[in-house]
């Protein structure tokens, strides 16, 4: 079974969207990611559907969507997210690409790749807390407290915040947002690779010490 498939059947949409930081209602609806949305029209199931726009779609679709990615990438990111291992994440190597020279973007194009980059960094960044509120909790009440904990605490509600604006804020409040912390996004983005490499070092670690003498 290819990514593809694996993926569709393993995360439906509401997973999706709940991994990311958007909570449906109890009817199973949120406000859609692709229009103004006053009120909660997008229900979030195995597929999404949303009432207001018509635009729907599978968990791959949602999530390229929402970070603005295409579909192989989405499908890797939700196989990661979600511990989904595969060994055909691949596609075929042997179709012949043929160069397309592509349109100059439009401003709209421009707005919307400033906005979902934002968008990307906050909700990978919500992430990231999350996981060091969790992972650097202190055991006892007389551990000193992780720099990265402290951090946790300090920022997710104001990360929440301007995810609030980002997802469901007018369109002057996104773009005063978007233009404002585009340098904050920029360390966030470094925060963000340097915390994956940290990772990938300990990773390596464990696997040198769990290695059998010899090899």
């Amino acid at each position: 079974m290819g990514l593809f498939d694996e993926v569709k059947q393993n995360v439906t949409v509401r997973q999706a969207a709940e991994m990311y930081g958007l909570k449906p209602n109890r009817n199973g609806l949120i406000r859609c990611i692709f229009h103004n949305d006053k009120s909660p029209s997008m229900k979030v199931d195995r597929r999404y559907y949303c009432f207001g726009c018509g635009c729907t779609g599978d968990a791959i679709d949602f999530t390229a969507q929402l970070f603005g990615i295409g579909l192989k990438d989405a499908a890797m990111k939700l196989a990661d997210d979600f511990g989904i291992s595969c060994s055909g994440r691949g596609l075929p190597q042997n179709r012949r690409s043929v160069p397309i020279k592509k349109p100059e973007p439009t401003p709209e194009e421009l707005w919307q790749k400033k906005y979902l980059r934002c968008l990307r960094a906050y909700l990978d960044y919500r992430s990231l807390l999350l996981e060091w509120k969790k992972q650097y909790a202190p055991k006892t009440w007389t551990e000193e407290w992780h720099e990265k904990f402290m951090t946790a605490l300090r920022e997710l509600s104001v990360v929440e915040y301007y995810l609030d604006i980002l997802l469901f804020g007018d369109q002057a409040d996104k773009e005063v947002l978007v233009r404002e912390k585009r340098k904050e996004v920029e360390k966030i983005e470094q925060c963000e690779r340097e915390d994956k490499g940290d990772r990938h070092k300990r990773t390596e670690r464990c696997h040198e010490r769990n290695a059998p003498d010899g090899r």
